[in-house]
């Protein structure tokens, strides 16, 4: 029984999932199939029922789960002890990142040139109820009652991004009402920036005219930069992708966009992830 078996082991106990944990751990899901495998008939017990494509933990699974955790646990946290010098940081953190990705990046640069014995693994999942299997979590999803463990980041203005040869580009500001006759492009559906924008039409009397739904930020900047569209994003996050072809104009009525850091009050390195997110809440204070 290997140490790496059982941390793959805690993932898939965690997600129910096979595929998720191996995307997680970044090998191929039959990798990921076969060590479980190995797993239990080393145990020689099932530590998962298997029915329809759905995992979940036998009685067995769920007794050595809470036995695993709390002995991977406490090795990292020695592991940790060792590795360290007095006033040094090291280990790992995972960061899903759902905003501000080019912001994170930046601040990590800045980050590792003063603690360079830590290291980052970023994952970019739509879903906060993934959230728990990360330390911190960037997202524009407002706190709740699940996911109470959070501050505002940074909060931004939202405004027009449109062509630098487009008649808008000189215009001082945008009333929003005046846009009903332009097309829009928009990132994915359902989220904040979508959100924004149906509502800011719906609030000025009109239903957008959608031309085009991009996942890709540069693409659709690309988009807008040829004319064909215009979007409304958050200047102070997307200025790292902004180019000279595309201006960004103040709208009326306006609308701000804040952007909130969660942490996992469970994750093993607490040193670790509170320097960093102290390093990060001052980082951020500068974007704006």
């Amino acid at each position: 029984m290997e140490l790496l078996q059982l941390r793959y082991f805690l993932t898939v106990a965690r997600m129910l999932n096979i595929s998720r944990a191996a995307e997680y751990h970044m090998i191929p899901q039959p990798a990921m199939s076969q060590t479980i495998s190995r797993l239990e008939k080393e145990l020689g017990t099932p530590l998962f029922d298997r029915y329809k494509n759905k995992l979940t933990l036998t009685r067995k699974g769920e007794d050595f789960f809470r036995s695993v955790s709390m002995s991977v646990s406490e090795l990292d946290s020695a592991i940790q002890g060792v590795n360290s010098f007095e006033g040094e940081l090291s280990g790992e953190l995972m960061l899903l990142v759902q905003n501000h990705r080019d912001s994170i990046i930046n601040c990590i640069i800045e980050f590792r040139k003063i603690y360079q014995n830590v290291n980052f693994r970023i994952f970019h999942a739509k879903n906060i109820n993934e959230f728990e299997d990360y330390d911190m979590c960037i997202s524009c999803t407002p706190p709740n009652e699940k996911y109470s463990n959070g501050k505002c980041l940074i909060t931004e203005k939202l405004k027009l991004l449109v062509s630098a040869t487009h008649p808008l580009a000189s215009k001082e500001y945008v009333n929003f009402e005046d846009l009903k006759e332009e097309c829009f492009a928009l990132i994915n559906k359902n989220n904040s920036l979508w959100n924004h924008t149906i509502h800011l039409c719906h609030q000025c009397g009109f239903e957008p005219k959608i031309s085009m739904i991009c996942e890709d930020l540069h693409c659709m900047i690309k988009y807008v930069s040829a004319g064909l569209a215009v979007t409304l994003g958050p200047e102070a996050s997307w200025r790292g992708v902004k180019n000279d072809t595309v201006v960004f104009v103040p709208t009326v009525p306006e609308e701000n966009r804040p952007t909130y850091v969660f942490w996992n009050d469970n994750s093993a390195n607490y040193k670790l992830r509170q320097t960093f997110l102290d390093f990060m809440v001052e980082f951020f204070s500068t974007q704006v």
